[in-house]
C-alpha cells in the first residue's frame, strides 16, 4: 500500500476494493443448508446460492420437462 502525506494528512493512492453485491450474504437456515450443502447460519453471496441451487437442480434431474 503507497500512502503519501499531502498537507499535513495521508493520502491512500491504491484504491479500496468493494465488496461484490453491497456487501451482504444469505444467512442460511436448515432447509437450505440441507439442500445447498452447507452448515446452518453459514452467510453466502446470492450467486454463490445460484451455483449451488443450480447444481442441485442438475444433479436430481429437476431441470427437464415432462409431458
Amino acid at each position: 500500500m503507497i500512502r503519501r502525506v499531502f498537507r499535513f494528512r495521508e493520502v491512500n493512492l491504491t484504491p479500496t476494493k468493494k465488496a461484490s453485491f453491497g456487501g451482504y450474504g444469505i444467512e442460511l437456515d436448515s432447509a437450505l443448508a440441507t439442500v445447498l450443502g452447507g452448515r446452518e447460519g453459514q452467510k453466502i453471496s446470492p450467486s454463490e446460492m445460484t451455483k449451488r441451487i443450480w447444481a442441485y437442480v442438475k444433479h436430481h434431474n429437476l431441470g427437464k420437462k415432462s409431458n
